[in-house]
């Protein structure tokens, strides 16, 4: 009965703890968890994706409306695609699938004021983990919002982070400095 008493509470976190774990920030997706992502997408139109629950949770600071921004991952990557072309009736392919699922890389959009910004070079994209400030490999223009901000993309290779790490984002401008906090953990 003693042995009962503490085994039950440790059982019912592992079974129930183990579903939580395996939607965290994948870096090596499955088949399944590729056409799952797509799935997923497809429910949504355009920026809608963002408002889901996955979507919600890979965005930080008051992104999509305001300052932030959202985190890429493979499965993101593939959602937002996917959402982007329902928007249009469209699906993706499976070589579209294909070319996102085996990519080495993911994406760091933030939103800043277009101000701010001349080149996407005037941004700096910084992911903290302790003491290791992680750079972009490149820094590239993304879409440009009709409220005057600028997207600017930060492309990060995944085997430079530590999905189980507590994470900072730093964003800086010459007129501007942001940090955000953000769980990778709590990322598809």
């Amino acid at each position: 009965m003693q042995f009962a008493k503490w085994w039950l509470p440790v059982f019912g976190v592992a079974v129930l703890g183990i579903p939580a774990l395996s939607g965290a920030f994948e870096i090596q997706l499955t088949q399944e968890r590729i056409q799952e992502a797509n799935e997923y997408g497809a429910q949504y139109k355009g920026k809608e994706i963002f408002e889901s629950p996955i979507g919600k949770s890979a965005c930080f600071g008051e992104y999509p409306g305001g300052d932030g921004g959202v985190i890429m991952s493979k499965y993101m990557r593939i959602a937002v695609s996917s959402a982007m072309r329902a928007l249009k009736n469209e699906t993706l392919t499976p070589k579209d699938l294909q070319e996102l699922g085996v990519s080495t890389t993911f994406n760091v959009i933030v939103s800043i004021p277009e101000e701010n910004v001349q080149n996407p070079e005037d941004v700096q994209i910084v992911l903290i983990q302790g003491t290791n400030n992680i750079l972009p490999q490149k820094t590239e223009f993304g879409m440009r919002y009709k409220d005057r901000r600028q997207g600017i993309i930060g492309v990060f290779s995944y085997d430079k982070i530590n999905p189980k790490a507590s994470t900072s984002i730093m964003v800086k401008t010459r007129n501007d400095e942001k940090k955000f906090k953000i769980d990778f953990s709590d990322i598809k």
